[in-house]
């Protein structure tokens, strides 16, 4: 018997497009990327408090919880979605491609702002103090923000005059619809003097401000507000510093 090659061709087609079209119920590639990468995140996080999450297991399924609301889908949503990429590994390989370069570019950018702070670091030592603080590294999560504020301050009692005053850290976890307003300010007698600062950009974040040498300063603190909180967010602070120097400090322009 002679098959047509006309019928042939359209066979086959029809195949493959029947063995690749993604049904209704399972995520499309990026949407299953980004809960991905969410979700390692989280792992992450967890891996970091080990001995936290391993004796509170329902702390642990809530932040792995927090992430599918964040998307607005379910366990069963995200397991049969996995199910079939399974099945279908040319999509599952991109999708992990794609994740590992997310992740490389985000550990390469942790890994400049580090480099910066570095060499930052031992010119405010060279040119004055390094100040104590509670925290360097820490999560902001919804639970972590009341009223949307994350606030901070110097763990010691101020009493010079005149200067400069540098916040900076590195931060991972920002983006266009989430872009935190940094408030510093630096309490002296009879004023206080203050600086506002938008964080537009993941990688090292810097904001100063100077007082005249007739000012005394009696107290450095501060706030970190977000516009905008919803369940599953995640914004990661590392080497949060704060100096002193009686120069002034050096100009930084964040990192793209």
């Amino acid at each position: 018997m002679r098959i047509n090659p006309i019928i042939s061709v359209l066979f086959l087609t029809f195949l493959s497009f029947a063995c690749s079209n993604r049904p209704s119920y399972v995520l499309s590639e990026n949407k299953l990327e980004k809960v991905l990468y969410d979700i390692y995140l989280a792992e992450a996080e967890i891996n970091v408090d080990y001995a936290v999450f391993s004796s509170d297991s329902a702390r642990k399924q809530e932040l792995l919880n927090s992430v599918l609301k964040k998307h607005k889908i379910t366990e069963a949503v995200l397991d049969s979605s996995l199910a079939w990429y399974s099945g279908h590994l040319e999509q599952y390989f991109k999708i992990n491609n794609n994740l590992t370069k997310r992740f490389t570019d985000a550990a390469e950018t942790l890994k400049k702002g580090e480099e910066k702070i570095s060499k930052n670091n031992i010119i405010a030592e060279n040119n004055g103090f390094v100040l104590p603080v509670g925290k360097e590294r820490f999560l902001l999560r919804i639970s972590d923000l009341p009223n949307n504020v994350y606030t901070f301050k110097a763990d010691t009692v101020l009493s010079r005059y005149g200067g400069a005053y540098k916040l900076q850290f590195n931060v991972l976890g920002v983006s266009a619809s989430l872009q935190p307003v940094v408030t510093l300010c630096v309490q002296c007698t009879d004023t206080a003097f203050v600086k506002r600062d938008t964080i537009s950009n993941n990688g090292l974040f810097a904001s100063s401000v100077e007082i005249p040498q007739g000012k005394q300063a009696k107290r450095l603190y501060g706030y970190i507000y977000f516009p905008e909180v919803y369940p599953g967010m995640g914004v990661f602070i590392q080497d949060f510093s704060l100096f002193h120097s009686y120069r002034s400090l050096p100009a930084f322009q964040p990192s793209k």
